[in-house]
């Protein structure tokens, strides 16, 4: 029987892990919507829900790719029911689509999933009517996401046959001579009515009538935005002197230079308002403890596994102070009887919350501190025009403004060009406000890149840079993304020792300056580091002894144990053999060693049960760090394992320290100087394990791996390069890497 077809929808899916493809999903909804187009956009996990892919006609899919190159756990199933090999060829023969996949090309499997995917639906009879793309994080992925975009709505329209509008798509439209004339001659007085509408927003007013009046404002129609505001001496609304350049000499986040402070901007359409807040009489009082904000009404991301509240054990500093990084090894208790499962290769996360010191800074730069802890409601501005608009899910129904800024949106995130176009519309200083009409136009692509992006700028770096932005709370909320959970790898073993965790991590340390206004630690790894020092204060002030550990020591304070909340994140693929004869090779320098850490203690108890202990597989571990005597992680349990034979060989390298010239500096010198053990243990089967950098390390070890096969055994560089693709096609070749 013939599967009914459902020719006249238009059906956005996307799949997506950390929400970047569902936002650039719903940034193409509103493109379409713009043309008149009808339509329906569901995440890929709806499949059989929402939609039967079999039983469309036209798509546009945007997916990312997570972990080993795997879809997003959400789109696994939509995977699984295309891979199925009793599927005919001609299933999909009535689908048309275009595909935007979404990756890091410091991965080895760049855009893996979107690849995998335009490959299956070709091979099921599925026809592009538009190209697939890639968006790349490693560069930006608005380098290639916004020419995509831009090409693909008006293909749209001409595979349904509808007139493409160019006018209502910001990277299509243009100012005319016709309409810069215009604008020029008007100029003076669009400034000024920006200016009263700007400073009647800075008071506070936000009225429905305020709203309907926004919408008729000059500066919110596309065609008479787009270079309005080149004008020096403040809001003077006199154009530049074409022989004066002294303003456009120095490029930095707040000032441009030529020709692009002179240019006419194609900037995006200002995206409608559709969040009203309303702040109660009744207070909701925060603890101002990291402790007590990520435990109390926390709403917890959706996971594979359900939350758990774990009690900290310990939390140690494993560097020495003059190291270059700061290390700590967290050991958390899990009840017995609690729902959280994992296996060494796996991975936690930790629900974390921003620091009280930068949302405090935040809400009084806003000017709402005196609001801040008041419970408050959020509903839709009635008759807003944005696309089936609702309260984020992950609001909680009864908050408050400081307790929403703590544990629910994340502050860092580098703003999008669709929310700096939203500060633009705030900001009553003209030179600021071309500013950031110039980071989110067209054609200041490089410098949103440079300044916004690779220099990890934050919309708390922008209301400071530019002064006269004063944005409604409801507006930065209808932009702020969800705050992510943060992964870290176990390194402990569910058999070596039950109920407990153990995971190590860098505290990250970001500067001030390149645009980042003030110093800051990583939102997770500074949340735990500042929790630690909190009790580790409270000991100090009652002098017990360092070596106590956090829970011997809580009890001895008759503190409550402090707990926070973690799920666990399976990883497919990085997992250890069940057959203990298979030979191991693992890399992992600094905190990529932290997993085989896991690993070892797995084995270790593992071992201890074989009939034949004889029968144990060779196990390498590479692991370098900076200095033997700052940094060299986890230095005496390595010993051990290789003295009681769980190591068959540690090879270690210390890149700083003083040595001989010959003496190895990185874990890929390692490798190539025992290529000629490792390689017989390759052709056995032995499995590679990679863990750490992305972007310098894993890529120079496939490399040294590339290198070593050759010198071996004889191989030109191409048939070495197809083996190490065959290790890596078949699982013996995994990596867990990050940037």
């Amino acid at each position: 029987m013939p599967v009914p077809l459902k020719p006249d929808r238009l059906l956005l899916l996307y799949g997506t892990q950390t929400g970047q493809a569902e936002a650039i999903a719903k940034e193409i909804a509103e493109k379409v919507e713009a043309q008149g187009l009808k339509f329906e956009i569901h995440d890929l996990g709806k499949t059989e829900k929402k939609f039967n892919i079999e039983r469309e006609t036209c798509v546009v899919i945007v997916t990312s790719t997570t972990g080993d190159g795997d879809p997003p756990d959400t789109a696994l199933k939509f995977f699984r029911r295309l891979k199925k090999k009793t599927l005919p060829d001609d299933y999909l023969t009535n689908l048309n689509y275009a595909l935007l996949g979404l990756g890091d090309s410091n991965y080895t499997n760049f855009c893996n999933a979107g690849k995998t995917l335009d490959r299956r639906l070709e091979e099921l009879g599925a026809k592009r009517f538009y190209p697939s793309g890639w968006g790349d994080d490693a560069v930006g992925l608005e380098v290639a996401v916004e020419p995509w975009m831009e090409g693909v709505i008006p293909a749209l329209c001409e595979f349904l046959g509808h007139t493409y509008k160019s006018g209502l798509c910001s990277d299509k439209a243009a100012a005319d001579e016709k309409t810069l004339n215009t604008m020029e001659k008007s100029n003076e007085s669009d400034v000024s009515k920006n200016l009263e509408n700007s400073e009647f927003l800075k008071n506070g007013q936000n009225t429905e009538e305020n709203e309907d009046n926004l919408q008729k404002e000059p500066g919110n129609n596309f065609q008479k935005e787009i270079s309005d505001v080149r004008t020096e001496n403040g809001a003077s609304g006199k154009l530049f002197p074409e022989n004066e350049e002294s303003e456009c000499q120095v490029a930095s986040l707040k000032t441009s230079v030529l020709p692009l402070c002179r240019e006419t901007l194609t900037i995006p359409v200002l995206s409608p308002a559709y969040l009203s807040l309303e702040y109660l009489d009744t207070e909701m009082k925060d603890s101002n403890t990291d402790e007590t904000a990520i435990q109390n009404g926390v709403p917890f991301p959706s996971a594979a596994s359900s939350v758990t509240m774990a009690t900290v054990l310990s939390s140690t500093a494993m560097t020495h102070p003059e190291a270059l990084k700061k290390t700590i090894s967290l050991r958390l208790s899990i009840e017995q009887d609690s729902a959280f499962d994992y296996q060494p290769g796996d991975s936690i996360s930790v629900v974390c919350s921003n620091s009280e010191d930068e949302v405090t800074r935040i809400l009084h730069r806003l000017g709402v501190v005196d609001k801040a802890d008041r419970v408050c409601q959020f509903s839709i501005i009635p008759g807003t025009k944005k696309k089936n608009p609702t309260v984020p899910q992950y609001y909680p129904s009864a908050t408050s403004l400081h307790h929403l800024l703590r544990t629910c949106v994340d502050l860092r995130e580098p703003p999008k060009k669709a929310f700096i176009r939203v500060l633009a519309e705030y900001t009553t200083e003209e030179q600021e406000r071309r500013r950031l009409q110039e980071l989110c136009s067209k054609q200041g692509s490089s410098d949103y890149l440079h300044f916004i992006r690779e220099a990890g700028v934050s919309v708390f770096d922008l209301l400071l840079t530019f002064t006269s932005c004063n944005p409604p709370v409801e507006r930065l909320l209808e932009h702020l993304p969800r705050l992510q959970p943060r992964p870290y790898s176990v390194c402990s073993s569910p058999v070596a020792e039950p109920g407990v965790i153990e995971v190590a991590f860098n505290i990250v340390e970001i500067p001030s300056g390149d645009g980042r206004m003030f110093d800051r630690t990583g939102v997770c790894t500074g949340m735990l580091d500042r929790l630690t020092k909190v009790i580790q204060q409270s000991y100090v002030d009652q002098c017990l002894p360092s070596e106590i550990d956090i829970s011997e020591r809580v009890t001895s304070l008759k503190l409550s144990p402090m707990k926070i909340p973690i799920f666990a994140r399976t990883n497919q693929h990085f997992r250890l053999p069940d057959d203990l004869t298979v030979p191991l090779i693992l890399v992992g320098p600094g905190t990529g060693v932290a997993p085989f850490i896991g690993f070892l203690r797995h084995r270790e108890a593992l071992r201890a049960k074989m009939e034949d202990p004889a029968m144990y597989g060779d196990t390498w571990l590479f692991f370098g760090c900076r200095h033997k005597d700052k940094d060299f992680l986890y230095r005496r349990k390595l010993a051990s394992f290789e003295e009681n034979g769980i190591l068959t060989r540690l090879c270690v390298c210390f890149s700083r320290d003083e040595q001989d010239s010959d003496e190895p500096r990185y874990v890929q010198d390692n490798i190539f100087r025992h290529a000629v053990e490792l390689i017989p243990l390759i052709d056995k089967g032995a499995k590679i394990f990679v863990c750490g950098d992305a972007k310098n390390m894993a890529k120079d070890v496939n490399e040294t791996v590339i290198k070593s096969l050759q010198e071996v055994k004889g191989l030109d560089v191409e048939e070495a390069k197809k083996q190490v693709m065959r290790l890596r096609l078949y699982k013996f070749y995994l990596e867990e890497v990050w940037t």
